[in-house]
């Protein structure tokens, strides 16, 4: 057959119908039997159907290897794999553990996986303890190259050849043994036991020549050298042929997988995908970091050696400067690792990087990943994540560190306030930047956007905005353009997952739970997926589950005893808590057990800080220690960081989230739980299913994530509901929300006034002052026109801050608004979405935000709008601060003045002052807004547990504590601060003095970290999670520093090293996070990685064949020596000094021009000195 006859054949069998729809039922059945046995009631499926499953596989298999090594279709052959891959998979899974073959057929779909470009899925199939599964060396070889276990591999290969196992001396020794066994039975008398004892001996062989093939291949891995992989080809090569001519089938398939294998790791590999060149910039540096880079990806535990499918193309381009990317990716598919290259490539030019993300939650989780890519380099990260201001900590960190995280509203106060901070950044990454919309917070982004693309040395500046969710058409067209200023070029945008997504509900009827699946045009379903249970404990009578969240929690429980991980999602934040309290209380009756399968102690940290703030005994704990994360984003930021790093350890099997999931938190797990499709009565937006969906399946862990919607009643209603979000899953708007708020406003007057021509709607607008009061709609109802009356002020003031945001900070005349609004809105998300819509229409839009811009300035001086424009606020709440001001200083002076001169009752006497004040004016109104607050504010500023004062309603306190007294108290104490600068206020009766004459640094840090003392302040800012453990050490030890130079000299002083070695300071839950905090924030020097090379003396086996100048060789410790080893891993000399070999780094050598000398490059943390060796 021809190339076109084969891909005739592989089309026919990709088809979903293909033999009845053969992969479908083969892939329904794995969906639902456990242990190679389906439930009671299932449908049935055909006895013949794992033989005929097994046939498909390696027909697919073999066709699109043949495919691929004829240059046929590229999308063709990875389906072709695909599907093989599919077919093995359905036949393993969940399948007969006690099948001989089992373990092989993993592997052909592990291979099948790995060449369709799926290595997630690859890993994921083998990722089980090898020795569980029936291998051969030369197997369990390739499966080690899959799993990445490249450390255990080349350990192997080397033990191997050390040995002689597979040499010619123990091959021939073999076939002697053979042949005297024969002589000994008889001539010509042959038996079985000859046959075996032949076979073992060309199995020694092969496997030495596979040994040797993937020795080569790992040193180029470490090398970059691509003529290695060349000498592994060839090695394969000769291994292949050889078992095809002895008929040798298994090793002939680990052969050839092996080979294409190799071709597609290579490929990929960040060796051949990243340039050594940049167009631009220091060549030499990024060199330097590039290999270090891969050298500490290629070192952990699994080995990060290449780029996935969605990756590559964003990682060729990620080196050019001058390419301001837009990444659209679908959620896991890798957009994380595009960033990285970028901020790599950006170190390389000496400058520094700010990581945008839109929530506080997403800030602590980024910094994490970020601190541990580029912490062993030597950079430095920090994340800024609380207030709208910025303390002289803060500021620090702003302009010193290598990489700042920060929130959309952070980073916008401190420009707005000094914009020489970007001076020296030359990249800007937006983190989900399709969160453009009508709120505040997404009007805010898109302005802050726009104003990053307006300043004067933008072209020196790049952009790279990441996104899930980014629609198809016109919107996805113009926002690209808009953050690639209109250069050529277009977005990475790949459809590409890491594992593949399984729908299916779970409906309670007739008191049992029914699973049903959704698998192509297959329906599989388990009739019985889990009955009731009746307590056993307790005064509760009712059988489980009783309701819809009942019904979540034992879908959840059942799926973990399958071995799944699990996360819950509720659409609204309110429905996460009492999902704690209720998961207390059946576990209380016995109708739920612990999930947790680890050492208890590994909880402590998280204990310790929740206790903290929650007091010993909230349910959120309680369900902590049961093995649950119940996460929403409003809780203490602290507390949420030590959750989320058991949930990265994989401590915690179950996750109860909120709608923070949907907006980038990067929680994953096996199955994904919908606890309901709406919020508010409507059914959440396509958007966020999307983003939410795609938390199914871990990378690297499962081949495949599971969504279900448990229905407890209204199962058509429900169902229908279901089906029709999942059709429309692939559904998003982009629009401008700047537009969209303006003809919102537009659309509710048009209404009231009953005017339906467009220029008599503009002559109103422009003619009445009283066009922006709220209009009211003849017939509505009070609750609606309530409701509207309140939206109608919320998107009065967050236009206002809009426009404030694009024109406050210059100075101009009232005439000259409409041509600097088109100046500073050219080339706009507005601009460019507005266009697209009739002109009479753009007319209308464009007059109606020139109006409010009139009305702003006709009711405001200079002064106040350069005030208004620096905090950060609208017109009417500028106006509300101008009131208060004289007031509001003379507190903010004294509250500082109070904590500078350590006396406290003042202090929180002034800010208790301030905050009466501030939470008076809208932006600034905390929500909930509890009675006690004042006490709670008194016994968060005096730094004791937050437990003291929870009252009743412990989630209503800790909301406030995040939201009115870290975020909306200090947002108006800056506010009211840079109000006063701007307008030149004049403290205390005589007038001379101004409010940049006293210290006003001190009550925000104090309030944002929950303490008076200034040096635990700037501990806790500096990313010490525990505020009660804080406090205590700076105690202890009489600490008074004021800065981060301070503090970091008191860390690296004799007495906190010597504290530090106490297991139980600065307390015995706390010491943990201690040894974390100053190992993340102050490096050892011996923990970065660098580059060193020194020469040394070999000595050769045989000094006649001695490898040629600038061949790579192994080192490797042997006893007391190192040896010297070919890239096929043979012993060929030693080196004549000694040098010890550590394990974390990679040391490579290369033969000296004189050959006597083996010049060696160590890339590894600086605790080995080559030159001192």
């Amino acid at each position: 057959m021809n190339t076109e006859e084969v891909q005739a054949i592989v089309g026919q069998a990709l088809e979903p119908g293909y033999r009845g729809r053969l992969l479908a039922r083969g892939q329904a059945r794995a969906m639902i039997w456990r242990n190679g046995q389906l439930p009671p009631g299932a449908p049935g499926f055909a006895p013949s159907l794992s033989y005929d499953l097994m046939g498909y596989g390696h027909a697919l298999l073999s066709l699109g290897i043949r495919l691929r090594e004829e240059g046929g279709d590229q999308t063709m052959i990875r389906s072709a794999f695909e599907h093989a891959g599919d077919a093995f998979e359905a036949i393993v899974s969940k399948g007969d553990p006690g099948d001989p073959p089992r373990g092989f057929v993993r592997l052909m779909a592990s291979a099948s996986f790995h060449l369709a470009r799926l290595s997630a899925r690859a890993f994921s199939m083998l990722f089980v303890t090898l020795e569980d599964v029936n291998l051969s060396r030369m197997e369990r070889a390739l499966a080690l190259l899959i799993l990445r276990s490249l450390d255990q591999l080349e350990a192997e290969i080397i033990a191997w050849k050390l040995d002689g196992t597979g040499s010619d001396e123990a091959v021939r020794a073999e076939l002697v043994q053979v042949l005297d066994d024969d002589a000994d039975q008889g001539a010509g008398k042959e038996d079985e036991d000859d046959e075996e004892g032949i076979s073992e001996a060309l199995d020694l062989v092969l496997t030495d020549q596979l040994y040797g093939g993937l020795g080569a291949f790992l040193l180029a891995l470490q090398t970059g050298e691509a003529d290695l992989v060349e000498v592994a080809r060839a090695q394969i090569k000769d291994g292949l042929a050889a078992s095809a001519e002895l008929n040798l089938v298994p090793q002939w398939w680990c052969f050839r997988l092996t080979l294409h294998l190799l071709d597609d790791l290579w490929g990929s590999s960040f060796h051949e995908v990243l340039p050594t060149n940049p167009p631009e910039g220091d060549g030499a540096a990024w060199q330097q970091l590039r290999r270090l880079f891969i050298a500490t990806l290629f070192g952990r535990k699994r080995s990060e050696i290449e780029l996935w499918p969605s990756q590559i193309d964003a990682a060729r381009r990620s080196v050019d400067s001058t390419d301001n990317l837009v990444v659209s990716l679908p959620t896991s598919a890798g957009k994380t690792r595009v960033a990285e290259l970028c901020i790599l490539k950006c170190l390389s030019e000496g400058r520094r990087i700010v990581f945008v993300t839109p929530l506080r939650a997403l800030s602590a989780q980024t910094e994490t990943g970020l601190q541990r890519t580029f912490g062993p380099l030597g950079k430095t990260i920090s994340a800024l994540y609380g207030s709208i201001g910025t303390s002289g900590f803060e500021e620090d960190a702003l302009k010193t560190r290598h990489i700042v995280v920060a929130t959309p509203e952070k980073l916008d106060f401190a420009l707005r306030n000094d914009p020489t901070i970007l001076d020296d950044v030359g990249l800007v990454v937006l983190d989900e930047g399709h969160m453009i919309g009508l709120g505040e917070r997404e009007v805010r982004y898109e302005v802050q956007i726009q104003r990053l693309l307006q300043r004067a040395d933008a072209a020196q500046r790049r952009l790279v905005c990441l996104s899930a969710i980014m629609p198809e058409g016109d919107q996805f067209d113009d926002f690209v353009s808009w953050i690639r200023r209109d250069e050529e070029g277009d977005a990475v945008s790949v459809d590409w997952r890491p594992t593949r997504i399984r729908f299916g509900e779970v409906l309670w009827r007739n008191n049992r739970a029914r699973l049903e699946l959704r698998v192509g045009d297959e329906n599989p379903f388990v009739p019985r997926f889990f009955g009731p249970r009746a307590p056993t404990r307790g005064r509760r009578r009712l059988s489980f589950p009783n309701d819809q969240r009942e019904l979540v929690l034992a879908t959840a429980w059942r799926l973990v005893e399958d071995g799944q991980s699990v996360l819950i999602y509720c659409p609204m934040r309110r429905s996460v808590e009492p999902y704690a309290e209720r998961i207390v209380k059946l576990a209380g009756y016995d109708l739920l057990d612990s999930v947790l399968d680890r050492d208890p102690a590994v909880l402590a940290p998280a204990l310790a800080i929740g206790a903290e703030w929650l007091g010993e005994n909230h349910p959120i704990l309680k369900c902590l220690s049961l093995g649950v994360a119940v996460h929403h984003g409003a809780l203490p930021t602290p507390f949420r960081k030590e959750m989320e790093r058991l949930l990265r350890d994989g401590v915690l099997k179950i996750t109860v989230s909120s709608p923070t999931l949907a907006q980038g938190l990067n929680l994953t797990a096996t199955a994904v739980i919908m606890h309901s499709l709406h919020r508010s009565q409507d059914v959440i937006p396509t958007s966020e299913f999307k983003n939410v969906i795609g938390r199914a399946g871990r990378a690297f862990i499962d081949v495949e994530g599971l969504v279900l919607f448990p229905i407890f009643d209204r199962h058509d209603y429900r169902q229908a509901q279901w089906a029709e979000l999942i059709g429309k899953v692939s559904e998003h708007s982009l629009e401008s929300g700047l537009l969209r708020l303006v003809i919102t406003l537009l659309v509710r007057l048009r209404n009231a006034l009953g005017i339906n021509d467009l220029n008599e709607l503009q002559e109103y607008i422009l003619n009445n002052a009283a066009a922006w009061d709220f209009p009211n709609i003849a017939g509505e109802a009070d609750e609606e026109r309530d409701a509207a009356a309140r939206n109608w002020e919320q998107y009065i003031s967050v236009l206002d801050t809009a426009i404030l945001s694009l024109l406050g900070d210059q100075e101009m005349n009232a005439d000259e608004i409409a041509a600097q609004l088109d100046k500073v809105l050219q080339s706009s998300l507005w601009q460019r979405r507005l266009e697209r819509r009739n002109a009479n229409f753009q007319e209308l839009v464009k007059a109606s935000l020139e109006a409010r811009a009139r009305l702003i300035w006709n009711q405001s001086t200079p002064q106040q709008r350069r005030g208004y424009f620096l905090a950060g606020v609208g017109l009417q709440t500028g106006q509300q601060l101008d009131a208060v001001a004289a007031a509001a200083n003379d507190l903010l002076i004294a509250a500082n003045g109070a904590i500078l001169g350590n006396e406290h009752e003042p202090a929180i006497e002034a800010i208790t002052g301030l905050a009466e004040t501030v939470f008076n004016i809208m932006p600034f109104v905390p929500d909930p807004f509890p009675d006690n607050w004042r006490d709670v504010l008194r016994c968060w500023l005096m730094g004791q547990p937050l437990a003291e004062v929870v009252a009743d309603n412990p989630s209503d306190v800790l909301r406030f504590v995040e939201n009115g007294l870290i975020y909306k108290l200090p947002w108006g104490i800056e506010a009211i601060k840079v109000r006063a600068q701007a307008n030149g206020d004049t403290i205390g009766d005589d007038g001379i003095f101004t409010i940049d004459d006293f210290e006003t640094g001190l009550a925000v840090p104090a309030i944002e970290t929950g303490t008076l003392n200034r040096s635990a302040a700037i501990l806790m800012q500096a990313g010490f999670t525990s505020r009660l453990a804080a406090i205590k050490a700076v105690n202890d030890t009489g600490a008074n520093f004021e800065n981060a130079a301070g503090m970091r000299a008191w860390m690296d002083s004799e007495a906190v090293f010597e504290l530090g070695q106490d297991a139980e300071w600065p307390t015995p839950e706390s010491h943990e996070l201690w040894l974390d905090f100053t190992t993340s924030y102050v490096p050892p020097e011996r923990s970065i990685w660098s580059t060193q090379s020194a020469t040394f003396e070999a000595e050769w086996l045989n000094p006649k064949n001695v490898p040629a100048t600038g061949v790579a060789v192994k080192l490797v410790g042997h006893g007391d020596e190192i040896l010297i080893l070919s890239a096929k891993m043979e012993k060929i000399g030693r080196l004549a000094e000694p040098l010890i070999m550590m394990s974390r780094g990679i040391t490579t050598a290369r033969v000296a021009p004189d050959n006597r000398y083996l010049d060696v490059v160590y890339h590894g943390p600086d605790d080995l000195n080559l030159l001192a060796a």
